[in-house]
Formats: C-alpha cells, sequence, structure tokens
C-alpha cells in the first residue's frame, strides 16, 4: 500500500449536499485535493481545533481524547483505506 500524508486544507459548507460540510484534506508536499462530506456536529468540533477555541463543555469526542491521554495512547495516523459509493473507510 502507498500511503500520501494529508492535512485539512478547508472546512466549507458542501456544495452537493445541503445542511452538509467538507472537509478538504489535501496532498503534504502535492497539489490534489479530496473533500470530505460530513455533517455539522463534525464539522463544529474540527472548526473548534482549527481555530483553537475552548468550548465551556466536553464535546463527544473528548471523551475518546481524555481516554488516550490518560492512559497515554498515542494516535499516530489514520488510513483511509476504501472509498465505495462515496463512502470513506478507514
Amino acid at each position: 500500500m502507498h500511503k500520501i500524508e494529508l492535512e485539512i486544507v478547508a472546512l466549507s459548507h458542501s456544495i452537493t449536499n445541503t445542511h452538509s460540510y467538507a472537509v478538504v484534506l489535501g496532498e503534504v508536499n502535492g497539489t490534489r485535493r479530496i473533500p470530505i462530506v460530513i455533517g455539522g456536529f463534525e464539522a463544529q468540533a474540527i472548526a473548534v481545533v482549527l481555530e483553537h477555541i475552548q468550548p465551556s463543555r466536553p464535546l463527544t469526542h473528548d471523551l475518546m481524547k481524555n481516554f488516550m491521554l490518560a492512559f497515554n495512547i498515542e494516535l499516530q495516523e489514520i488510513i483511509i483505506s476504501d472509498l465505495q459509493e462515496g463512502i470513506f473507510y478507514s
């Protein structure tokens, strides 16, 4: 398997799906881009981190983050292994 490192390039309203958002991943040291359609709650969670905002209460994903911190678990990478009918598998 050939790995391509990606980073978040943008977060915006989805052009194709109303009431949805798109996180645009871009190839590190490259020009290719890939949009992934996500829901509003997921977009909000990503925006909070990108904008360095401290919410007044923990968000749902903070449970996993705090669990990983408590047990000294480090997430090293996420691999998108497949794309079928517009659904990303990782």
